[in-house]
């Protein structure tokens, strides 16, 4: 059974908090708590979600306590003008998760916007970070 690394490197399509995407739940650790949803088990740690989908990690989330970075200078509290100096422009997916296009496999949210305009709002922390397959079913 794994440890959850608070530390370790956030890897888009790979993993988060030493934890690969597609492992199988017999190697993760007891949650704190744990919700059952059509589909999907999620896995409350803290300062990380797992989302289970038929007994294997589909995605990882990381939040507030995460001290890992993704390209070692993402994390949590870094800023979408951050992610844009770092990794390259910012959009929004059809389901309001902030992505960079040329950067699959990963999204992220921030605090609440100034209004609705992404360009108001570079300087929003990231408060969330989600790890997954780069292509899902």
């Amino acid at each position: 059974m794994r440890v959850l690394a608070l530390d370790a490197p956030i890897q888009p399509s790979v993993g988060a908090a030493g934890i690969n995407i597609n492992a199988p739940a017999e190697e993760l650790p007891k949650p704190k708590t744990r919700e059952q949803l059509p589909e999907l088990e999620v896995l409350d740690f803290g300062s990380v979600q797992i989302w289970l989908r038929a007994g294997r990690v589909d995605q990882i989330g990381v939040r507030k306590g995460y001290r890992g970075r993704l390209n070692g200078t993402i994390g949590i509290g870094s800023s979408i003008r951050d992610v844009e100096a770092a990794i390259g422009p910012v959009s929004e997916d059809e389901e309001d998760n902030l992505i960079v296009l040329r950067s699959p496999g990963w999204c992220f949210e921030t605090e609440q916007w100034r209004g609705h305009d992404l360009a108001d709002n570079g300087d929003a922390p990231i408060t969330y970070i989600c790890v997954f397959a780069k292509t899902r079913e």
